[in-house]
């Protein structure tokens, strides 16, 4: 795009107010990187994803995103066969948690009620509830595991 046109329509203190209101680190790092779109077909089809969005908003109030953590470095390290920390997985555990409430806000409220453009993507959250419900059952704060996280520590407490 036009560097040029971009500073005549201030799009760098667009981005920068965009920028603030985002709720995590990895929001604000896809902020900080968006471009204008440049076909058509995309400005369409985001135009369509707002109205849909501000049109669920009006139905069913704010969404908060409060609980998600930045975890790629928890999964690199998972990946090359290292251990997690109990902080991390309690910060893997708040972010299953806070895809569970949106998968749940993006559920619609009756079979009737008309898909739109944003179904795909909350179909698309895997929250895995059980993995979360085990964290919270074995780990009570990041200095503390449960007494019966495991059969182990059970026998061993």
């Amino acid at each position: 795009m036009n560097q040029k046109a971009l500073k005549k329509l201030e799009f760098d203190k667009i981005i920068h107010i965009l920028t603030n209101h985002a709720a995590s680190a990895g929001a604000k790092e896809m902020c900080r990187n968006l471009q204008p779109f440049i076909s058509l077909a995309e400005i369409e089809q985001a135009q369509l994803e707002t109205s849909d969005a501000l049109r669920r908003i009006y139905r069913k109030g704010g969404l908060s995103f409060g609980g998600i953590r930045d975890v790629r470095g928890s999964m690199k390290r998972l990946e090359i066969g290292g251990v997690l920390g109990m902080g991390e997985l309690l910060q893997i555990m708040s972010l299953l948690e806070t895809a569970h409430k949106v998968k749940q806000y993006g559920q619609r409220e009756s079979d009737e009620e008309s898909r739109d453009s944003l179904d795909e993507s909350f179909e698309l959250l895997e929250p895995i509830t059980s993995l979360a419900n085990e964290i919270r059952r074995c780990i009570i704060s990041e200095e503390e595991i449960a007494d019966d996280a495991s059969s182990a520590l059970s026998h061993i407490r």
